[in-house]
């Protein structure tokens, strides 16, 4: 999306579209700014005068399902003395309303986080191209970093930083695919128990 002017896509006009949008996906700069989490900012062509920032986001009230933050650092939970707040963008998204948020815990490589991002999609809309489904986030992903990781197992700094938060049916599904958890109803809310990794899941 570009101003009017036809320059790169500035805050009130980012603002202004994710109030329309159920999908959101930021391919650009992130900054994580531990001093002052909640000026964590994505660097938008204005982001030197009016920065895109944790507190612009978390102030937002959208029904939207699945934000993909392509930045560097947009779920790196801060200094020691900040951890238990989760203060970041990632956070903000969900806090503005997005039920899936796809983020990163650190810096990330340009290349893999492009490679990554087409293997999500192509995942999410089933390899068909046809109307994606952003409750499958979480599996996909999942599929999208393990890619990464056969390529280069020994060097986890460029694919372990991607992270998905989210609702839970949506790791619910994940678990069970991967046959890790079982339950013994039905309601996702119920309890689970460890069967381990051969056991039959119901």
């Amino acid at each position: 999306m570009r101003s009017p002017e036809g320059e790169g896509p500035t805050t009130a006009i980012v603002l202004g579209h994710l109030t329309e949008c159920s999908i959101a996906h930021f391919a650009c700069h992130g900054v994580s700014d531990r001093a002052n989490p909640s000026f964590s900012r994505l660097l938008l062509h204005d982001h030197a005068t009016t920065p895109l920032t944790v507190s612009a986001l978390a102030r937002l009230d959208l029904d939207a399902r699945l934000a993909y933050l392509s930045a560097c650092s947009t779920a790196d939970p801060g200094t020691l003395r900040l951890r238990d707040e989760a203060i970041h963008l990632s956070s903000a998204c969900q806090l503005s309303g997005f039920t899936h948020v796809i983020g990163t815990l650190w810096p990330i490589n340009d290349r893999l986080a492009a490679t990554i991002a087409a293997s999500f999609y192509t995942r999410l809309s089933a390899g068909t191209g046809a109307m994606i489904d952003p409750d499958q986030a979480a599996v996909a992903l999942h599929h999208a970093i393990r890619s990464v990781r056969n390529r280069y197992p020994s060097t986890p700094s460029l694919w372990a930083a991607h992270l998905h938060a989210g609702a839970w049916p949506a790791m619910m599904t994940i678990l069970r695919t991967q046959r890790y958890w079982a339950s013994d109803a039905s309601d996702v809310n119920a309890p689970t128990v460890w069967r381990g990794p051969d056991a039959q899941v119901r």
